[in-house]
C-alpha cells in the first residue's frame, strides 16, 4: 500500500513538472512573438492630411530612432521619409505632434490610414506608402498616389 502511495506522490510531481515547462515554454514563444515585429510610430506634424512615403535603405540617410521595441518615423510636412533602416513589418501608430510638443494620439474610432502598399524588395530598397485622413480625404487624393 505504502509503494502505492509513493508512486502516486511521483506522478503527482512529474505531471507538475510537465505542466511548469509547458507553461514556460509557450511564455517564452509568445514573448518572442511580441519582440519580433516592432511597432511604427508615425510622428506626424499637427493636423496632418496626405500621403506618406518612406523609402528605406537609403545610403546617407540616418536610421529610425528607436525607442525599445518603437521604431520612430519623424515624417515632415512633405510626407517624405528616407532612411537607410530596413523595411520590417509591425504595426503602426499615428502621433501628431503639436506646435509646443505635445503628442497627440490619432482618434480610434476612425481608421486615418488607407491605400498602404509597399514596394521594392527583391535585394533593393523597399518603400511604404499609405495616405493619413478620413476615408472622404482619402477618397478625393488616391489618384494623386506618389
Amino acid at each position: 500500500m505504502e509503494k502505492k502511495s509513493h508512486f502516486s506522490n511521483y506522478l503527482v510531481l512529474f505531471i507538475a513538472a510537465i505542466i511548469t515547462v509547458s507553461i514556460v515554454a509557450v511564455g517564452l514563444i509568445l514573448l518572442n512573438k511580441s519582440l519580433e515585429n516592432p511597432t511604427h510610430k508615425f510622428l506626424l506634424p499637427k493636423e496632418f492630411t496626405g500621403w506618406v512615403e518612406v523609402a528605406y535603405e537609403q545610403s546617407g540617410s540616418p536610421a529610425l530612432k528607436e525607442e525599445g521595441r518603437t521604431l520612430l518615423y519623424e515624417v515632415p510636412p512633405s510626407g517624405k521619409v528616407m532612411t537607410s533602416s530596413k523595411n520590417v513589418s509591425g504595426t503602426m501608430v499615428l502621433i501628431y505632434v503639436e506646435q509646443d510638443g505635445r503628442l497627440i494620439e490619432s482618434p480610434k474610432d476612425v481608421s486615418m490610414i488607407h491605400g498602404q502598399g509597399t514596394g521594392g524588395g527583391g535585394g533593393g530598397p523597399s518603400r511604404l506608402t499609405f495616405f493619413v485622413g478620413t476615408e472622404e480625404q482619402w477618397q478625393a487624393a488616391k489618384d494623386k498616389r506618389p
